[in-house]
C-alpha cells in the first residue's frame, strides 16, 4: 500500500513560528515592564542609563532613556525592584527608589525627576557647562589600539593616565544596614554639605571608582602607584609584603598587590572610616575591605572589578565594575584645594 504522506517543509516552519510566539506570549505574560520619562530640575528630558535591581535575586536589568528622556525595561520577573540613576554627581544627584513592585503582565508608570547636583551653577561650575565638557571628551576619544606594554618580568605593565569616559561601568547591587542608609538619607537631605571634598579632604577609594575619577598609574617592579586631581597618592606594594599586623587606619589605606597570570590583584584593608562609599552619603567604617582585579587586556584599556565588604556598613559583598580608557595626550593637573575652595560657604546652612 503506497505512503500518500508528503513532506511539507512551509508546515515545519509554520509550527516552529508558532511555538516561537507560543514561548515569547508566555514569557511576557509571566513578566511586567517598566517605564516613564526622566527629566532635569527644569524638567527638561536626560538621556542617562536606569537600572533596576531585583531586591531578591540582586539581578541587574538596564535601560538607556532616549534623547526625549523615555525609557523603559520590559521581561522584568515578578518581584520588588530598587530602580536607580547615577548620573554625573555635578550635574545631578544620584535618584533611588526602593520597593518598586512589578506584577507578572504588568506595566509600570515611573516618571523620574532628577534634583540639582553639587555644582554652585555658576560661570565653569554649573550642569551644562559639566554636561558640555563630558560630550566635549567623548568627541575627541580616540582609543590607542596594540598589545598591552609589559614589564621585564613579563608581567603587564598598566602604567598610563586612564579615563572613565568612554568606557563602561556597571555599579553594582549594594545593601546597606539600617544605621548606614540613614545617615545616607540625612547627608542628602543636608545638600550633601558633609562632603568631605568640601572641606578639602581625601575622598576614598571606592567613591573614586563610582565617580569615574581619571587618575594616572605609574608602575615600577615592586611598586604600582595611583594618583589623580586633589587627591592623596596610593601605593599598592607588589614586593611581597604582608598588611601590618595592626595598620594605623588612614584615608587610602594599606594596600598589597600579587599577580594571578596577567591580573594584578590589590588586596586593601586598614581605612578610617571617614570617606563616603558613593554621592549618596553611604559611610564606611574601619572594617572596609576591598579587593580590585585590574586587568589590561589590549593597549587602551584597563577593566577593573572592584569587591567592596565592610561588616560594619553593608550586608554583604558589592561588586563594582568598570572599563578606563587610555588617554595619552591628558595628565593630572595641580589642584591645590585650600587656595580653591568654594563650595563650603554655599552649602553649610542648607
Amino acid at each position: 500500500m503506497a505512503d500518500d504522506r508528503r513532506y511539507n517543509p512551509y508546515m515545519r516552519w509554520l509550527l516552529l513560528f508558532s511555538l516561537l510566539a507560543a514561548n515569547l506570549t508566555a514569557q511576557q505574560s509571566s513578566t511586567g515592564t517598566i517605564s516613564g520619562a526622566v527629566t532635569d530640575p527644569d524638567g527638561h528630558a536626560v538621556r542617562v542609563p536606569v537600572r533596576v535591581y531585583n531586591a531578591a535575586t540582586k539581578v541587574a536589568y538596564q535601560g538607556m532613556a532616549s534623547a526625549a528622556g523615555e525609557y523603559s525595561i520590559a521581561q522584568l520577573p515578578a518581584g520588588t525592584y530598587r530602580l536607580t540613576v547615577q548620573a554625573l554627581a555635578n550635574s545631578f544627584r544620584a535618584f533611588t527608589r526602593d520597593d518598586v513592585k512589578i506584577a507578572a503582565g504588568q506595566t509600570v508608570k515611573f516618571d523620574i525627576h532628577l534634583e540639582e547636583g553639587i555644582a554652585l551653577n555658576t560661570l565653569g561650575d554649573g550642569r551644562e557647562f559639566f554636561q558640555d565638557v563630558a560630550r566635549a571628551n567623548s568627541a575627541k576619544l580616540e582609543i590607542p589600539t596594540g598589545p598591552a606594554p609589559r614589564m621585564p618580568d613579563g608581567k603587564p605593565d598598566l602604567s598610563g593616565y586612564w579615563s572613565a569616559a568612554g568606557g563602561s561601568f556597571d555599579p553594582g547591587f549594594a545593601e546597606f544596614q539600617d544605621w548606614a542608609e540613614e545617615l545616607a538619607r540625612k547627608r542628602q537631605a543636608d545638600d550633601l554639605r558633609d562632603l568631605p571634598g568640601a572641606r578639602c579632604l581625601p575622598n576614598g577609594i571606592v567613591l573614586g571608582v563610582n565617580n569615574g575619577v581619571p587618575q594616572r598609574i605609574a608602575q615600577i617592579p615592586g611598586l604600582l602607584v595611583m594618583y589623580s586631581e586633589g587627591q592623596l597618592p596610593r601605593q599598592i606594594f607588589l614586593d611581597g609584603r604582608p598588611h601590618p599586623s595592626d595598620p594605623n587606619p588612614t584615608w587610602r589605606g594599606h594596600s598589597i598587590g600579587r599577580w594571578e597570570k596577567d591580573t594584578l590583584v590589590a588586596d586593601t584593608v586598614g581605612f578610617n572610616d571617614k570617606p563616603w562609599l558613593d554621592w549618596s552619603g553611604h559611610p564606611q567604617t574601619e572594617m572596609l575591605h576591598v579587593v580590585e582585579r585590574y586587568r589590561r587586556p589590549d593597549l587602551g584599556h584597563l577593566e577593573l572589578e572592584m569587591t567592596v565588604e565592610d561588616r560594619g556598613a553593608l550586608k554583604g559583598s558589592w561588586l563594582i565594575k568598570r572599563t578606563y580608557i587610555l588617554d595619552p595626550k591628558e595628565d593630572i593637573l595641580e589642584n591645590v584645594c585650600t587656595e580653591n575652595e568654594k563650595d563650603l560657604s554655599h552649602l553649610v546652612g542648607k
